[in-house]
């Protein structure tokens, strides 16, 4: 039998692995050998032939009778075994960000689903154990962000599917009372906005409304945060939720990892995303995510259901720029411009600019934000708008940066430092200097380049 598992994992061949395991009967036995082939493959890393087991035990798995039999024969244990193995070797340097072994970590939490009483009535101690691991790995801060995120999505799936009676008993058990005082912590010091609504859906879920606000006054040192939070309603969670976490973040100041502001206008190109449908929503707020690198928004979705949600990470930006300009009004507006690598999909829509407009008042702390998320992003004009507001430690006169619409942005690899030479080297395009300081002699020598140097010396080397 083993022969014939290695040819199923070799070939990728889950329907041949199905049928194997038919043949063989689902049985104690099977459980044990496939136990001890897994385990084998775990050792040597072998994570695409255990996601072909995984692949063939959910197409088992949806017939209920023949799930049942093979948690009857401990399959339920074995599997969180797996599960176990697998997250200690997402927080090593060599597996960490294993393509592989982010999938299969993805075919897990897909079959932990079928474990949920709404497919199976699953034993609430199986169900306990499942829930813990689940809880673990989102509170790993070692472990790669997105597969947090999707843990503790999966936690809410199965809550969520549970009947009263096994939620009541999950709410009493100790290692639940105590995974729930650190998911408590971990809401006020993640630095992702969606992560922080997800562990604040699993509070709601297992805390009963008659115990939330001493479980809230527990976990919450400021009164206001701990009222924010008992005015959770299931009813309107997506926007209580959202005063909740506003409160969170803010009372953490220069401590936050979640900045968040109100946007007047967001444009995808040209065409302009609005803000969820929801009366009960007062703002279009904007989310920018130092944990997970990226900035992010829910718009308006007239074709689903739920809510849409944009999401910019910083390895999928070329550059971005923020500058101040006067609306129709006459008030002063900030713009933030984030250009894409590619182009993103809304509905018919596909551009790789994204402009979000906001009040003035909150230019400083976007900067700072922007700053955070984006790093190096920022476009070398800006860098050198800002490098001209300290003019003292430029000799000579100042080089002047024009600001119209069509001037070149270049990205950060065309700032060279020269390693063996003494100097710093600065590649700007022409287009971004005012040349009127230069004589015009030494403007007709170098109108024919696109680009000019510029030289520092060693000594300036640091300040520059």
């Amino acid at each position: 039998m083993e022969l014939s598992v290695d040819e199923c994992w070799r070939r990728g061949d889950s329907s041949s692995l199905v049928a194997l395991m038919y043949r063989e009967g689902l049985s104690a036995s099977l459980v044990t050998r496939l136990h001890r082939h897994v385990t084998k493959e775990l050792h040597r890393a072998g994570f695409s032939g255990v996601g072909v087991l995984m692949k063939a035990l959910g197409i088992v798995s949806e017939r209920d009778d023949d799930l049942q039999l093979l948690l009857t024969h401990g399959l339920g244990t074995k599997v969180l075994l797996w599960f176990e193995t697998l997250r200690g070797l997402l927080t090593s340097d060599l597996h960490r960000d294993s393509a592989p072994l982010l999938s299969l970590m993805e075919q897990f939490y897909d079959y932990f689903l079928l474990l949920a009483p709404a497919s199976l009535q699953a034993p609430v101690s199986l169900l306990l154990v499942l829930l813990v691991q689940l809880a673990r790995l989102v509170l790993e801060p070692g472990i790669i962000f997105r597969l947090r995120l999707e843990a503790i999505r999966t936690y809410n799936s199965i809550l969520e599917s549970l009947s009263r009676e096994q939620r009541r008993q999950i709410q009493t058990d100790t290692n639940q009372c105590n995974i729930l005082d650190q998911m408590a912590a971990a809401v006020l010091i993640v630095g992702d906005y969606e992560l922080q609504v997800s562990l604040s859906e699993a509070l709601c879920r297992l805390t009963p409304r008659k115990d939330r606000e001493q479980r809230a006054n527990q976990w919450f040192c400021s009164r206001d945060i701990s009222g924010a939070f008992c005015n959770i309603r299931d009813g309107d969670f997506e926007v209580d939720c959202r005063r909740f976490l506003n409160s969170v973040n803010c009372y953490r100041g220069n401590e936050r990892r979640v900045y968040t502001f109100p946007c007047l206008r967001v444009f995808l190109g040209s065409t302009e995303l609005l803000r969820p449908q929801d009366d009960k929503l007062d703002e279009f707020w904007i989310d920018f995510n130092l944990e997970s690198q990226r900035v992010s928004f829910f718009i308006d979705e007239p074709e689903g259901y739920l809510w849409g949600a944009i999401h910019l990470l910083k390895q999928e930006v070329n550059h971005y720029s923020l500058h101040c300009k006067k609306n129709e009004s006459s008030e002063d507006e900030t713009i933030l411009t984030i250009h894409l690598i590619n182009p993103i999909m809304h509905h018919n829509s596909a551009a790789q600019t994204v402009e979000m407009w906001f009040s003035c008042e909150h230019h400083s702390q976007l900067e700072e934000a922007a700053g955070h998320v984006l790093k190096s992003r920022l476009t070398l004009q800006n860098r050198l708008s800002a490098a001209t507001e300290e003019q003292a430690w430029l000799p000579g006169k100042p080089v002047a940066i024009e600001t119209s619409a069509d001037v070149q942005t270049v990205s950060s690899p065309e700032i060279l430092m020269f390693e063996k030479n003494p100097e710093v080297c600065f590649l700007i395009p022409l287009k971004c200097i005012s040349l009127g300081f230069l004589s015009s002699s030494l403007i007709r020598s170098i109108c024919h380049f696109e680009s000019i140097f510029i030289l520092f010396s060693k000594i300036e080397k640091r300040r520059t």
